[in-house]
């Protein structure tokens, strides 16, 4: 059971417990009377004992809590994924999977913080909500092709017993898999994804992901969406872990492989998320429990981030970090810019509340950038950039990923 799952069974439990007068007066019907000398002593006592403490009800507090704790049902999951959800729009190339090797470069800072996670892009994001163990995650992309990867990997953890079968179903293998205890990455790895599945395979793995997305969920796809969910799974099939990122036109640039994302280590040691079965049930019992949410949505947009806004102040929920990658550099136009920190400004924060951003080398090194990458991962409080755009504000994306 999650921690999560933990505490709101612990609240729920302690209001249904029933009262030491109630147990008393049931084993008094079920058993003989006393002697008399006991019985006697026993109602001199009671006589003299005060009465037991009313049950005292949840204060609001309490309740507010609880409702923060409450995992979203199905319903809510699928009303969320299409509500909040804004129309599908263009990108220059098919994410699968990141790009960006510097990952993991402040994974070392970041520590378990509750709140909520707001994330873009595909499978770094669960590396992030490992370690930072939110109450509930929301993934914004402007592609409608990301949210439909999510809901795929929503799937693929539901089937999957343990990693190695994650990564099996990944690749579309049905293979039923054993994992030992403490199994290396490289086991994991080697056994989750050490054949390739045939095409009947394939079929009935890819078959049982849709049953659960459209059956079980209940998510309600087009003939466009299903196409997509079938190409998306189609490429972790073909290439497996060699999986890279890829542009539509092809630049000559050399992009990791889904095997060196997953076996990257930062340098203080930590490792993705399948790098530890502690990290791997952990996110596996947030998309059991409906937490983690892929949305479409512009970061600019006037939909998406506002309903997740209004959840957060309903949940009494506030942002714990918001890794927005590279996206900024989208965002730079003057008026796209104001409805970006317009949206910033509404989502409920912390002194807490952190950014994850990426930079990526274009001819300019970045001062933070390590040896051997092409990117560099930062972090800065949410109020080190209210106060600045509250003076004068970010002119360029190199000024804004340069002060942290």
């Amino acid at each position: 059971m999650s921690s999560i799952s933990h505490r709101l069974s612990l609240f729920l439990c302690g209001a249904l417990l029933p009262s030491v007068a109630l147990l008393a007066s049931a084993c008094s019907r079920t058993h003989e009377s006393p002697p008399a000398s006991i019985a006697d002593a026993s109602t001199v006592s009671s006589a003299h004992d005060p009465a037991p403490p009313a049950p005292v009800a949840p204060t609001e507090a309490e309740d507010g809590r609880a409702e923060a704790l409450a995992p979203p049902s199905p319903r809510q999951f699928t009303e969320q994924f299409s509500t909040f959800s804004e129309g599908d729009r263009y990108f220059f190339s098919d994410n699968y999977i990141s790009n960006e090797t510097s990952y993991l470069q402040i994974a070392d800072d970041l520590e378990p913080r509750g709140g909520a996670y707001i994330g873009v892009g595909p499978e770094q994001n669960f590396t992030y909500i490992a370690r930072t163990r939110p109450e509930v995650a929301y993934i914004v992309d402007i592609r409608r092709g990301n949210a439909l990867l999510h809901l795929m990997y929503k799937a693929v953890f539901h089937q999957a017993r343990n990693r190695s079968e994650f990564v099996a179903r990944l690749i579309g293998r049905e293979a039923a898999i054993e994992e030992p205890k403490g199994a290396s990455l490289g086991q994991v790895l080697q056994s989750g994804a050490g054949a390739k599945p045939s095409p009947e395979e394939f079929e009935r793995v890819h078959a049982a992901l849709l049953k659960y997305i459209q059956g079980d969920l209940g998510v309600s796809l087009s003939s466009k969406d299903l196409e997509t969910l079938r190409d998306t799974h189609g490429a972790f099939a073909k290439q497996g872990l060699d999986l890279r990122f890829e542009l539509h036109q092809k630049n000559g640039r050399h992009y990791p492989s889904l095997r060196e994302l997953l076996e990257a280590k930062s340098e203080g040691g930590t490792g993705s998320f399948l790098g530890s079965a502690d990290e791997f049930a952990f996110l596996r019992d947030m998309q059991e429990q409906h937490r983690i949410v892929p949305i479409v949505g512009d970061f600019a947009g006037d939909q998406a981030l506002a309903k997740i806004a209004e959840e957060l102040e309903r949940r009494k929920l506030t942002v714990s970090v918001f890794y927005t990658s590279n996206v900024e550099q989208y965002l730079m136009e003057p008026e796209t810019w104001k409805r970006w920190v317009r949206n910033i400004q509404a989502l409920p924060s912390s002194d807490h509340s952190q950014f994850i951003r990426c930079y990526l080398d274009q001819g300019r090194h970045h001062p933070k950038q390590l040896k051997g990458h092409r990117t560099a991962t930062v972090l800065q409080p949410f109020s080190r950039f209210k106060a600045e755009q509250s003076k004068h504000g970010y002119k360029s994306f190199w000024q804004l990923v340069t002060d942290g």
